[in-house]
C-alpha cells in the first residue's frame, strides 16, 4: 500500500485492525455474471476450498517493496477524534498474510454428546433456549477443516510475517500533513512477527481437526 493514509477517528481496538486494515485497502473485488454456457460447464460437490493470500509493501518473491530509507512509502497514518493533526505514524510497515487450503462443506453435527457437554451455552439473555430444547445434535452445521495429508512438521496452513519498524507521532506543519513529515527520527515502539529460518520468512502455524459452525 505504497503512499496511502488511512485516518480512523473512531478507534478502541488498533493493533488487530493494523495489519488487515491496510491490506485490504489495498485491493478491491468485483463480481461478474457468467453466461448460462458458462455456468452449466460447472461441476463440483458440496463444498468450497478457498485460498487467501495478501501482500502489503511486499512483493512477489515476499520481500519489501520500497521500504529503505528515513523517509519511505511503507508507512501508515492514524489520526484521532480530538487530536487532529497529531499523527502516530508506523513506518518500515510491511507484511504478509497467507491462508491456505481452508475447506468448507455441509454437514451434519455428531449425534452424541462430547465430554464437553453444557446446554447452558445455547441459553439467551432471557434463559430461553436459542435451539430447539437446547440441544444440537444431529442439527445442519458448516464444517471446517484443513488437509489431512500434510508431512511431519509441515506448517503451511497459515503465514504471517507483519513489520513496525518505527513507531512515532508526527504533526502537521503548515500545508503538509503530519504523514507525509519525517521530523520524528526516533522511534517508541516496533514490533515484528516473522520466524526465524531467513530474513523476512513469515511465521507459521498448522490446524488439524475440524470445527463446525452452526445456528445462522
Amino acid at each position: 500500500m505504497s503512499n496511502k493514509t488511512v485516518s480512523l477517528r473512531s478507534m478502541k481496538i488498533l493493533m488487530p485492525l493494523f495489519f488487515s486494515l491496510s491490506i485490504f485497502s489495498s485491493y478491491s473485488f468485483s463480481l461478474e455474471p457468467l453466461e448460462d454456457e458458462s455456468l452449466a460447464a460447472i461441476s463440483g460437490g458440496d463444498g468450497v476450498q478457498m485460498i487467501f493470500r495478501l501482500r502489503n509493501n511486499v512483493d512477489s518473491d515476499g520481500q519489501p517493496d520500497g521500504c529503505t530509507g528515513s523517509f519511505n512509502s511503507c508507512r501508515m497514518g492514524l489520526e484521532f477524534s480530538g487530536r487532529e493533526g497529531i499523527w502516530l505514524m508506523l513506518k518500515d510497515y510491511y507484511g504478509i498474510l497467507s491462508i491456505n487450503d481452508i475447506y468448507l462443506e455441509s454437514a451434519a453435527l455428531p449425534s452424541n454428546w462430547t465430554a464437553y457437554k453444557d446446554e447452558d451455552r445455547f441459553l439467551g439473555g432471557d434463559g430461553d433456549c436459542l435451539i430447539a430444547n437446547c440441544d444440537p445434535r444431529g442439527g445442519q452445521a458448516v464444517r471446517i477443516t484443513y488437509p489431512s495429508y500434510k508431512a511431519v512438521g509441515e506448517y503451511k496452513d497459515f503465514s504471517l510475517l507483519l513489520n513496525i519498524g518505527r513507531t512515532a507521532l508526527e504533526f502537521d506543519a503548515g500545508s503538509t500533513p503530519g504523514y507525509m513529515l519525517n521530523n520524528a527520527t526516533g522511534s517508541a515502539l516496533g514490533f515484528r512477527m516473522a520466524d526465524s529460518r531467513a530474513l523476512n520468512a513469515p511465521s507459521a502455524a498448522r490446524f488439524d481437526g475440524a470445527a463446525y459452525v452452526f445456528g445462522f
